[in-house]
Parts: C-alpha cells; sequence; structure tokens
C-alpha cells in the first residue's frame, strides 16, 4: 500500500477532520504510521476538572478510546491524577483526570491529597475542561468550584488557562431546552470560551470537544510516543479496571484502598492472557464479603473483570483471583 502522497493537515481542526476520515483504515493510532518532523509536532495539556460523578474518567475513556480511569458510581473513583493521550495529526493531546472537587464542609472526610489534586493540576496547562453533570442540580461544591475558578481568573487574567465547559449526561435531560438554562446559569458564574454538550457512554459531542481542545495546541514536542494511551503500567492499567469492578459489585462493602497485587502474567504467543491477582482485604469481615457465599462473588469478579481487560490486551483474558487479610499478607512475606 502506498501512502507516501497523503499530506497530513497543519491546522489542528482540520487534521482531526483528518484523523476521523482515515479511522476506519487505521485505527485512532494512525499517526504512527507517519513521521511527523518534531519541529511539526504540538502538544496540548489539558485538565479534566468536576465534581466526583460527573463523568469525568468515562469522558476520558471515551476520548483517548481505551480503558486507562476506573469508572463507577462511587464517589472519588479516581484517586490520583491519571493521564489520558490522544494523537490526532501533527498534534498531542494529554488530558489530565482529576479526582472530584468535593465542597468545603465536606474536605475533612477526604484525604488532603484528593482535596488539593484537582487544583495542583491547573497549573503548566493550555485548557480546562470543566465537566458537568447536566442531569443533576448544581450542588454547593459545583458553586464553590465555580467560583474558585472565577477568582483564579479575575487574578491572574490572560494567565489563567482558557476554561471549556462540558455538559455531561445530557441523554438524561428532559425537555433538552432546560440545558440552556443550565448553561446560562454557569457562564454566569466564570467565563468560557466554548460550551459543549456531551453524553460520554455514546460519544455523543465528543468529537467536537476533542476538535476544539485540539485547537489550544502550542509548537512543541510530543512527550509520548503516537500510540501511547496514557501514563499507566500495563500493571496500573490492570489494577484500574480491578478497582472499577470491586466498586460496581460491592459498591460501599469494600473501602478505597483495598490492596491489589498482580502476582503472576503469562501471555503466550497465542491464546487468552492468564493473570493471577491478590486482593488484600483489611479485615477478616472485609474478606468474606469478597468471597460470598461459596466463593460466588470471588467467581463473578473473576469473570467481568476478563472481560473487561480484553479491551487492554487486546485478546481473551482468564484471571484468577485470591484473596488475603493484610495480616495474612505480611506473614507470608515474612
Amino acid at each position: 500500500m502506498h501512502i507516501s502522497y497523503l499530506k497530513i493537515p497543519t491546522n489542528p481542526m482540520a487534521a482531526a477532520r483528518y484523523a476521523q476520515a482515515l479511522r476506519p483504515l487505521f485505527g485512532r493510532t494512525w499517526a504512527r504510521w507517519f513521521s511527523i518532523p518534531t519541529s511539526q509536532q504540538k502538544v496540548v495539556k489539558v485538565a479534566v476538572l468536576g465534581t466526583p460523578n460527573a463523568g469525568k474518567s468515562v469522558l476520558v475513556n471515551r476520548m483517548v478510546d481505551t480503558k486507562i480511569s476506573a469508572e463507577s458510581p462511587k464517589r472519588n473513583t479516581t484517586r490520583r491524577e491519571i493521564l489520558g493521550i490522544l494523537t490526532e495529526g501533527d498534534t498531542q493531546l494529554i488530558l489530565t483526570d482529576t479526582p472530584g472537587i468535593v465542597a468545603e464542609e465536606d474536605r475533612n472526610i477526604y484525604e488532603s491529597e484528593l482535596v488539593r489534586s484537582p487544583w495542583e493540576a491547573i497549573t503548566n496547562i493550555d485548557a480546562a475542561l470543566v465537566v458537568i453533570d447536566a442531569a443533576k442540580r448544581l450542588r454547593v461544591a459545583e458553586l464553590q468550584m465555580l467560583a474558585k475558578l472565577k477568582g483564579y481568573q479575575k487574578e491572574k487574567g490572560r494567565k489563567f488557562p482558557p476554561l471549556y465547559l462540558c455538559l455531561n449526561k445530557i441523554d438524561l435531560v428532559k425537555p433538552n431546552d432546560k440545558l440552556f438554562d443550565i448553561v446560562e446559569f454557569v457562564t454566569s458564574k466564570a467565563d468560557f470560551e466554548f460550551t459543549h454538550y456531551t453524553c460520554a457512554p455514546t460519544g455523543d459531542g465528543v468529537f467536537e470537544l476533542l476538535v476544539d481542545l485540539l485547537s489550544e495546541a502550542k509548537p512543541k514536542p510530543w512527550p509520548y510516543p503516537a500510540d501511547a494511551r496514557t501514563d499507566l503500567t500495563l500493571g496500573e492499567r490492570v489494577a484500574q479496571v480491578l478497582r472499577e469492578k470491586i466498586f460496581e459489585r460491592y459498591y460501599d462493602e469494600v473501602p478505597y484502598q483495598i490492596g491489589i497485587e498482580i502476582e503472576e502474567a503469562l501471555q503466550l504467543s497465542s491464546g487468552p492472557v492468564e493473570l493471577k491477582i491478590t486482593l488484600n482485604a483489611r479485615s477478616e469481615s472485609q474478606k468474606r464479603v469478597l468471597l460470598g457465599k461459596q466463593n460466588s462473588r470471588r467467581k463473578h469478579l473473576e469473570i467481568t473483570s476478563g472481560k473487561a481487560l480484553f479491551n487492554v490486551f487486546g485478546r481473551p483474558v482468564n484471571v484468577q483471583i485470591h484473596i488475603k487479610t493484610s495480616a495474612e499478607a505480611r506473614g507470608a512475606r515474612s
């Protein structure tokens, strides 16, 4: 196949549309087929902000077209900053998925790192994407977040990065004209460059959002390879999937701090990936919860995790889970 005649558009919006047209041929990592000179490369760094359960992680996963962050209705499933990376044409988009911003009166409930992390992420970025759950009434946490962003805008002026508003979960808003009331209210609280309407699970509105974010790119060599999707290691991506499935199945029965260790990973030239994983429960009672009656919950977790990990490995995955208490794990190591 001869592709030497293809010309890469230098305009970010044209490059994004060009990539969209080529995806059926090459997939989303089509840029790796071409040699983009370092002098022509561009980078845009975007911090993704929002309150818990606004759908930030689902949106980031959709934008980079793979699972990197755990998705769960459990508050603050995202416990640390996670980078999502997408290279389109000559531009590399780096998204920082941040922990949910909580109301000031709730901050003593959460670790100080979770409270600081979202605001630390807005340093050294080209834009900030503010994600709001359009299906719910604005709460104190959203109002405080908008007030703080407005304060930063007044304090730093043009030095503060542009804000993009993303009303997410629009499929749950009936009638649709309610969205305009939300936009009018939110944009009165802080200054936004653009407003986008998305449904992250279906991808509605995501392409248009990507095009606008790519337009903020600055000339700079790519910090990551063209086919990179995240800064997480493969083991960390596996752990993210396990955390998601644990929270889906157990929700409030299991704490955030459950330990996940990959004991063994075998991937032969053909056939499924074999994973042996240990979950470290904090107590015997939590261990019993994780196991379930006659190991039913553990078996269910093995099956659902294996199915979800297909998207990470690109082939079938067999998961074997062993559950220990923290005391048992320490005893085994001593």
